[in-house]
């Protein structure tokens, strides 16, 4: 009786429930077969692939400039190909308003938002590291790719700086979920913006020191730049600054973070109040 209280009071043990989560959606993706999420990870690879085309003959042809080597350029794309999810947060906030599960998740011995970060990183981050990142990190070698990085301290800071990306990260997507509350019925648009928009500004796909006339520079301050291209250039070593780089994403963190609670707390109203 005790423990149905908890649960339907919304008290407990959050990091059991949080891990029960966790687990169960790491089964889930699998349910119907390994198949079904496997294309996925085709175009992932297919992706990378044609990324690592592209960027070989361009160092052939001696295009590259601002300090970036071929070689740094390959380990940035091989380490953006492993740590997508990471960097390219998606959690299952949008569609669930759209499907209506979002409700459900209120019930749960554990914050709403806290759930969707549960089910991004069961659903997402384990199987995608399993079945393709850490795959790719040991075959990287065969394809000519360095996968260490630039040095001892830049894989530490590197580290340090993915937290503090993924967790930027969320922060964004909780922003995006609170626009698709307004947007009702066009939820689905919010999420075709920030697709059009995310890998560009995020530097993930391309390297800001690519892009002409310094624009690079601009994008690296504004928080997207935070998510993929600070803990890539870090882990690269072509970041002229890291501690600078760290420090900008705590930043944002603090701006963004205070930003999405507000938001998407009245955005929860919001959605109560229209009976979602």
């Amino acid at each position: 009786m005790k423990q149905k209280k908890e649960f339907l009071t919304g008290f407990g043990s959050h990091s059991r429930a949080v891990c029960s989560t966790m687990f169960m959606c790491t089964k889930q993706i699998f349910d119907g077969g390994f198949l079904s999420v496997s294309g996925g990870y085709f175009v992932q690879a297919v992706q990378f692939v044609m990324l690592i085309f592209i960027w070989k003959s361009l160092g052939e042809d001696r295009i590259l400039s601002n300090g970036l080597s071929l070689d740094q350029l390959m380990t940035y794309t091989l380490m953006a190909a492993i740590f997508h999810q990471e960097l390219n947060i998606i959690s299952p906030a949008t569609a669930s308003l759209w499907e209506g599960s979002v409700i459900g998740r209120f019930l749960r011995p554990m914050p709403v938002e806290v759930s969707f970060f549960a089910e991004t990183i069961g659903k997402w981050w384990i199987p995608n590291f399993i079945f393709f990142g850490l795959p790719l990190w040991l075959l990287s070698p065969l394809l000519g790719i360095s996968p260490w990085p630039a040095g001892v301290l830049s894989g530490i800071l590197a580290v340090f700086s993915l937290i503090l990306a993924a967790s930027l990260g969320f922060a964004i997507d909780l922003l995006f979920a609170s626009l698709a509350i307004y947007l009702k019925n066009g939820c689905f648009a919010a999420l075709a913006v920030r697709e059009a928009v995310y890998s560009l500004l995020s530097g993930e796909m391309i390297p800001f020191s690519l892009f002409p006339f310094g624009i690079g520079n601009l994008f690296s301050l504004l928080p997207l730049g935070s998510v993929a291209h600070g803990p890539l250039t870090i882990y690269t070593g072509t970041a002229e600054n890291p501690f600078k780089v760290l420090g900008l994403q705590v930043f944002w963190n603090l701006i963004l973070w205070t930003a999405a609670a507000h938001v998407f707390k009245k955005s929860k109203e919001r959605m109560i109040s229209f009976g979602g």
